[in-house]
C-alpha cells in the first residue's frame, strides 16, 4: 500500500455523540490525529449525524441532502434483501420514529423524543470514499418510559463534490444486529 492509499485517519472516536432534537453534545477523540485526515474524519462524522438525526425528525431534505439517489441497504429487521435507492427510504421517514421508539409517542400524552449515540466510530477515508464503522444506540424517551436499541453499521460515503467543495453522501449502509434477547428473537422467527 502506498502514501496514497493509506487511510487518512486510523483511530477510535470514544466516548458517545449525543443528541436530542437539535445538536449538541460533546466528542472525544483518541488515534491518530493528521491534520486534513482528522478534519476530513470531523466532516464525515458530521454529515453522519446530520443523516441520522434528518431521520428522527422526519427531515426529508435533509436526508435527500447527505444520500445518493442510488443508495443500497441491508437492514436486517426490515428485509433479508438488499434494499437499494431513496425512495424506499424517504417513505420510511413517516413511520421511523415511532417504530424506532417501540409506538412510545403513540397516545401517550406529553412528547416523545428520539436520541442518537454512535458508540467506537472508525473513520477509514480513500481518496473520495469514506468507511465509517461503529455501533449505533438509539434511545428512545416518552412519556410512557424510555427504549433502547443497539445495531452495529457500516456506512460508506462517497464525495460527489470537489476537494474544494466536497459533497460527502451515503452510498451504502450495513446493519448487524448486537445479540440481545430482542434480536435473537426476530433473527430466529
Amino acid at each position: 500500500m502506498d502514501e496514497t492509499e493509506k487511510p487518512e485517519y486510523e483511530g477510535n472516536r470514544s466516548g458517545t455523540t449525543q443528541h436530542e432534537g437539535k445538536r449538541s453534545g460533546t466528542t472525544q477523540y483518541e488515534g491518530k490525529r493528521s491534520g486534513i485526515g482528522f478534519a476530513r474524519s470531523d466532516t464525515i462524522l458530521d454529515i453522519l449525524d446530520r443523516n441520522l438525526q434528518s431521520i428522527w425528525d422526519g427531515d426529508q431534505k435533509a436526508y435527500r441532502a447527505t444520500t445518493a439517489e442510488d443508495v443500497s441497504f441491508f437492514e436486517w429487521y426490515i428485509s433479508p434483501q438488499r434494499i437499494d435507492g431513496l425512495d424506499f427510504h424517504l417513505r420510511e421517514l413517516r413511520v421511523h420514529r415511532d417504530v424506532v421508539s417501540g409506538g412510545a409517542g403513540s397516545g401517550q400524552g406529553g412528547e416523545s423524543r428520539v436520541e442518537h449515540e454512535i458508540l467506537q466510530p472508525r473513520v477509514q477515508v480513500y481518496g473520495d470514499t469514506a468507511i465509517v464503522t461503529f455501533t449505533l444506540m438509539i434511545r428512545a424517551v416518552s412519556g410512557a418510559g424510555v427504549v433502547h436499541k443497539s445495531h452495529n453499521e457500516t456506512r460508506v460515503f462517497h464525495n460527489f463534490g470537489m476537494a474544494d467543495a466536497p459533497r460527502w453522501m451515503l452510498v451504502h449502509c450495513h446493519k448487524s444486529p448486537v445479540a440481545t434477547a430482542e434480536s435473537l428473537s426476530t433473527l430466529r422467527s
